[in-house]
């Protein structure tokens, strides 16, 4: 009997094969990189958790004090405050911090986060590391604005150990509106005395005392809605500001500068171009978070849910493993939100009758300098 010939695949049988386990290969390598992101904001979100904790531990033994968001070396010494390091580094004798590096939250948080690396910069790819001197770890700055790189290293030059988790950390901390970003007064009537920006602030509508800024935990008025901590990150404005002043840039030192007025409404689909609308997974953290509007001076808006026009180079959200932004509120709750669920003033502000048709407008006025 004649043996018949092997049969092969043909061309077209093999390009059939071939699309499918290209087809397949998508499908998983999506739902692996999906999986990936969700399993990161999962995280992040169980680090607020504990990044809450440690902040109402720190109001706890402060009878209910929210953790200032800034306070300035002169500040220290007026109110005669130091803070240490977990434990002595190599070639140190002693174990205190130099005060530029307490400026920012970090290191005045990081006692009660039990001097976590994880919380304080576990975004970075260094690995882990139970040493202490990890944490005192300088990472200089790299931004693309020059004048906010200058204002940051005025506030904590790179060669000063601990800088990094002092400028760049995991989280940003809502600085303005909790607790109080605070400098010794320039005003004639209480020169040289600690005060936090607007803490004079009168409403944009009404010319009555604002009263933005909560000092202590019980005074927030809806503790469910105000933002305590959520990534951010110190990025260049990318659309034109409807005003001038670049809060950030004269953070430290200058002269006193009014917040001029600006106008109000969303951003034009021109502005929105360029924006910021992408996850960066490498971007470095920034001590506060900025809201949409500081005072008079708008700062960002969001044309959509992940479209982000920044008018002034500052630290605003940041999307880093997706365009969902975890954040901590003041009840203990964590949820993703996006940025224009965060382009709403009530998720940043202590005010209790700001309206839904207010929420992306300017709600008091104030100056960049302490009053």
């Amino acid at each position: 009997m004649k043996p018949t010939a092997a049969r092969g695949f043909t061309l077209v049988e093999m390009l059939v094969v071939i699309s499918i386990i290209t087809i397949l290969m998508a499908l998983l390598i999506g739902g692996i990189t999906s999986a990936l992101k969700s399993s990161k904001n999962s995280k992040q979100l169980s680090d607020l958790r504990q990044m809450f904790t440690g902040w109402t531990l720190y109001a706890n033994q402060y009878t209910d004090q929210c953790l200032p968001g800034f306070l300035s070396v002169e500040t220290q010494k007026n109110w005669k405050v130091a803070y240490r390091m977990n434990g002595k580094l190599e070639g140190q004798t002693s174990d205190k911090l130099n005060a530029a590096v307490a400026q920012t939250y970090p290191w005045r948080l990081a006692p009660y986060l039990n001097y976590s690396w994880d919380l304080m910069l576990g975004y970075r790819e260094d690995a882990a590391s139970l040493e202490p001197a990890t944490l005192y770890t300088i990472q200089p700055l790299a931004l693309a604005s020059e004048p906010l790189s200058a204002a940051l290293r005025q506030i904590a030059p790179s060669s000063l150990s601990g800088s990094t988790a002092a400028l760049q950390p995991r989280f940003g901390y809502n600085a303005f509106y909790l607790g109080g970003w605070w400098e010794l007064s320039k005003n004639p009537k209480t020169l040289g005395v600690p005060r936090p920006y607007f803490c004079d602030a009168t409403r944009t509508a009404t010319d009555r005392s604002a009263n933005a800024m909560s000092r202590t935990i019980g005074g927030i008025v809806f503790p469910d809605r105000m933002t305590v901590f959520c990534p951010s990150a110190y990025l260049s404005a990318n659309a034109s500001a409807p005003s001038s002043g670049m809060p950030g840039a004269d953070l430290q030192g200058g002269s006193e500068k009014n917040i001029a007025a600006t106008q109000s409404g969303r951003p034009t689909l021109q502005e929105s171009a360029g924006a910021y609308s992408q996850p960066d997974p490498t971007a470095s953290g920034a001590a506060w978070v900025c809201p949409p509007w500081l005072a008079s001076e708008r700062i960002w808006n969001c044309a959509d849910a992940s479209s982000f026009s920044l008018y002034t180079d500052q630290a605003i959200p940041l999307m880093r493993y997706s365009k969902q932004i975890p954040a901590a509120k003041a009840d203990g709750s964590t949820r993703l939100q996006t940025g224009g669920d965060l382009d709403d003033m009530r998720e940043w502000l202590n005010l209790s009758d700001l309206t839904t048709a207010q929420r992306h407008d300017s709600a008091h006025t104030g100056t960049l300098r302490a009053p």
